[in-house]
């Protein structure tokens, strides 16, 4: 179990494309220096939703996200390094 009380540095390292999560992923806009076009994301998150505030059955859904990348960025924590992507 990694202790995260320990803030990120200061400074966080800014990628074009990197290689993260099994995957190449790179920024929208570097995709006209570059011969692939890696830069779509895909996820599907999971939400609890009720129809009002009187409803006492909520369903759990999922929602669907496509979009691109438009700013990758790894924040170091000492011990662990963390990729967003934004």
């Amino acid at each position: 179990m990694v202790h995260m009380s320990m803030p990120p540095t200061l400074k966080a390292m800014s990628y074009q494309a990197i290689y993260a999560y099994g995957n190449f992923i790179c920024v929208a806009n570097a995709k006209e220096h570059l011969i692939i076009n890696d830069y779509g994301v895909m996820a599907i998150f999971e939400q609890e939703c009720v129809l009002g505030s009187n409803d006492q059955r909520p369903i759990r859904v999922k929602l669907e996200y496509v979009g691109w990348v438009e700013e990758i960025l790894e924040l170091n924590y000492g011990v662990l390094n963390i990729v967003v992507l934004l």
